[in-house]
């Protein structure tokens, strides 16, 4: 098969397209047929090295969690989904499997989700690692119920843009941080209270808004960005961070702060353990018109280094997905 391999860590010139072994699933495993694969923050820190703590780097390597394609061979034992079906996975590339940039990927079942009539591949490729988080940060972690305030810091993004929508599907009043060029946007998925970094001052918009404090705070863009992020919670609240690998502080100092204060304090990372039932209800939503997709921007796998580049400069709206094959 080909896929964008890199032969070393570092910036987006290392990827290159070579043809390489395509893999083969074992028991309990599906081969994937990638028609397109998601693009998340994640990818160029893992690029340039930082995932290197968690999982290890074997050469040629492939990126890319978000994977969605046709099911192209299943292993041993797998009865569903079968060949020939229309999935879409965050693969098993955080378990240190082959990533997604690549015609083929492998992924266990517990983590594979059918797409539903009226999503295509580009749209179900967007989905899994930024829902996922935003889902498990809010709801299973967080424990976001309805009617509490909640602050999502970064609302703009692919993740932060699930995560406002998802609350107030659940119910919570919402508000979220953007820059200037995205508080219509924000405005438009239904966000009670948009506040704009570069105009306003985020403690005093949320004290007007919360004047009791947050119930709720999830910080999706980094902790340098929100220095005082702990204030603006009242006692019994949460505060969820999303690790981003590069600017989330000092953890224990931060969860030690947090209990004096009598907050609950989550870093939340993506957990894609029997993920496929959480990825249909993610689907379903969309499908029913209960959420929308962030605005999706598709380029060519060829282009790749090019959008990692613009993916490290930051303040993307939305999500990005790779076209790899037409399927």
């Amino acid at each position: 098969m080909f896929a964008m391999i890199i032969e070393e860590t570092g910036g987006p010139e290392v990827f290159q397209y070579a043809e390489i072994d395509t893999p083969q699933p074992g028991p309990g495993q599906v081969l994937i047929q990638v028609a397109c694969a998601g693009v998340n923050p994640a990818d160029w820190k893992n690029r340039q090295g930082h995932l290197a703590p968690f999982r290890p780097y074997v050469f040629p390597y492939i990126i890319g969690f978000d994977a969605a394609g046709v099911v192209a061979a299943v292993g041993e034992g797998v009865t569903d989904p079968r060949v020939g079906d229309r999935v879409f996975s965050p693969t098993n590339h955080g378990q240190g499997g082959q990533g997604s940039y690549a015609q083929y990927t492998l992924a266990d079942t517990d983590r594979v989700a059918r797409i539903p009539d009226g999503l295509d591949f580009a749209q179900a490729a967007a989905l899994p690692v930024a829902a996922l988080t935003a889902w498990q940060g809010l709801f299973d972690r967080g424990g976001l119920r309805g009617g509490q305030r909640a602050l999502i810091h970064g609302g703009s993004g692919g993740l932060g843009s699930f995560a406002v929508q998802f609350a107030r599907w659940a119910g919570a009043r919402v508000a979220a941080t953007c820059s200037t060029p995205n508080v219509a946007y924000l405005r438009e998925l239904g966000v009670e209270r948009v506040i704009d970094y570069r105009s306003e001052d985020i403690a005093a918009a949320v004290s007007e808004w919360a004047p009791r404090g947050l119930d709720f705070l999830m910080d999706a863009v980094g902790a340098s960005t929100l220095p005082a992020g702990l204030d603006l919670v009242r006692a019994g609240g949460t505060f969820v961070s999303i690790p981003t690998l590069v600017d989330d502080g000092d953890i224990p100092a931060a969860a030690a702060a947090a209990a004096e204060k009598r907050v609950n304090r989550i870093f939340s990372t993506m957990d894609d353990t029997d993920c496929a039932a959480t990825l249909e209800t993610i689907a379903g939503l969309l499908v029913r018109g209960e959420i929308t997709l962030p605005p999706v921007r598709e380029f060519d796998l060829r282009d790749v280094a090019e959008v990692h580049r613009g993916l490290e400069r930051g303040h993307n709206r939305g999500k990005m997905v790779l076209r790899v094959a037409d399927l």
